[in-house]
């Protein structure tokens, strides 16, 4: 029963911790939004704070990669309840698990329809 308390503590660290990285990512995101519209509602030549934008930039990278890596550390958690033979799942009610699959480490933006 020990195990169990202590993975059930674990899992819901470690969900916390994903939403905190989601969150993170979002508020680094709203934060470039802002910036680019204060540029243009201020009609700033585009060179004006390109080195804060890229430092922010930077973050947002940081941001994802470390996330990758909270997500790989779930999964050998995972790896771990399993060979301690504890069997449970704390999986959120929309929440889908791809099994075996390596964790991106990379950004992909989608492509933009035409307006």
């Amino acid at each position: 029963m020990k195990k169990i308390k202590a993975a059930a503590r674990i899992a819901r660290q470690v969900q916390r911790t994903e939403r905190s990285m989601d969150q993170a990512i979002l508020e680094a995101n709203a934060l470039m939004t802002a910036m680019i519209e204060a540029r243009r509602e201020g009609n700033f030549a585009a060179e004006i704070g390109q080195a804060a934008f890229g430092d922010v930039a930077s973050t947002i990278r940081t941001l994802i990669d470390a996330r990758a890596a909270i997500v790989s550390g779930h999964r050998n958690l995972a790896k771990v309840a399993k060979d301690q033979a504890i069997e449970w799942r704390l999986d959120g009610p929309l929440e889908e698990k791809e099994e075996d699959r390596e964790v991106q480490t990379f950004l992909r933006v989608p492509k933009r329809e035409a307006a």
